[in-house]
């Protein structure tokens, strides 16, 4: 799902990862 977010909202990497810890 990270990707995906990345992809569509070009979001910063980090917020990538904060986003998969909060949801595992």
């Amino acid at each position: 799902t990270g990707h995906l977010i990345y992809k569509c909202g070009g979001i910063d990497k980090r917020t990538i990862e904060k986003f998969e810890k909060e949801a595992a």
